[in-house]
């Protein structure tokens, strides 16, 4: 009997196979699944959107630089060493002059107006031929001036009137001998004169 305890003692305190090694482990379970995400927006607010697209674009006509009239702007100020003479310094007045070239542009555009709605809808075209008035603004350039002085750095001013509006006057006939290569044909012109 002593020696039955005693085996039963000992095989109690034998150390058993663990408990995590007799299980099976527990494996995780993974699904894998196929997700589609649709992302998109329906404008059905009957709004539209308008485009315009210039396909034809010219000058009526152009002034003559003799019909052209210069405004004349004078300012005094005091002016350093007035053309390089060190002992000259004093209040003189000097002069701008801005010319207004006034003009019409003629201008075939097609208007593009599409709609957001439900159904489809085809977007409506329509083509308009208009006249529009443009105005281009020459100023003299003080660098071509007949006076200079230290203010502080070397400037150029005008000193007369004159000499100011001879300059714009000039600058003015450039940009209209440029602009000549873009004025209207006779066709183009007819079909102005009719719209207006």
């Amino acid at each position: 009997m002593k020696r039955m305890l005693i085996i039963a003692v000992c095989l109690a305190l034998l150390p058993g196979p663990s408990r995590a090694k007799d299980e099976a482990p527990v494996e995780a379970k993974t699904t894998n699944k196929n997700i589609t995400i649709v992302e998109g927006t329906a404008s059905a607010d009957g709004k539209s959107d308008v485009r315009e697209q210039v396909l034809e674009e010219c000058i009526v006509s152009l002034p003559r630089v003799e019909e052209l009239e210069a405004n004349v702007n004078a300012q005094s100020q005091y002016l350093r060493e007035i053309n390089n003479d060190p002992a000259k310094s004093a209040h003189v007045k000097t002069y701008t002059a801005t010319i207004d070239i006034n003009y019409m542009q003629y201008q075939k555009v097609l208007y593009i107006i599409t709609t957001n709605s439900v159904p489809a809808h085809d977007p409506v075209m329509k083509m308009v031929e208009k006249n529009i008035k443009q105005s281009r603004q020459i100023v003299s350039d003080p660098a071509n001036g007949d006076m200079s002085a230290k203010n502080p750095k070397l400037e150029y001013f005008f000193s007369t009137p004159e000499a100011a509006i001879k300059d714009a006057k000039a600058k003015a006939a450039v940009w209209i001998r440029q602009q000549s290569a873009v004025v209207c044909g006779p066709k183009s012109i007819r079909e102005s004169k009719e719209n207006q």
